[in-house]
């Protein structure tokens, strides 16, 4: 289960890379209630499938997997929660292309790391 997680990643951190601003100008015209609802979701699912995947592998790059997906849930319950999320929201869609294709950077680790384990 983590191998194909580690795939999803990697191939969301490609896309973002490549294609930073189609990213970003298609979430500033679709951003909605339901969007954002459904972007929770899948945050929610993506941090579940993180700590269930690697909760019972032994070594260290598991457990900080395990704790990347633990911090993603509160985050998200968070935002999900809070009266400042639509700030954030504009926050977000306001950076530079650079800033996607760190988040890039990081999604694309963070899959190699799941298929090593």
């Amino acid at each position: 289960m983590s191998k194909i997680l580690g795939i999803i990643w990697i191939i969301l951190g490609i896309l973002w890379a490549l294609k930073p601003a189609i990213l970003r100008d298609r979430l500033k015209k679709k951003l909605n209630r339901r969007m954002k609802w459904t972007i929770y979701g899948f945050l929610m699912a993506f941090g579940i499938i993180m700590v269930g995947s690697v909760i019972k592998l032994p070594g260290l790059f598991p457990k900080i997997l395990g704790i990347i997906g633990i911090i993603l849930i509160i985050k998200t319950i968070v935002l999900m929660v809070s009266k400042t999320s639509e700030k954030l929201w504009e926050w977000w869609l306001d950076q530079p292309l650079m800033v996607f294709r760190l988040q890039a950077v990081f999604l694309i680790i963070i899959g190699v790391l799941l298929i090593l384990v």
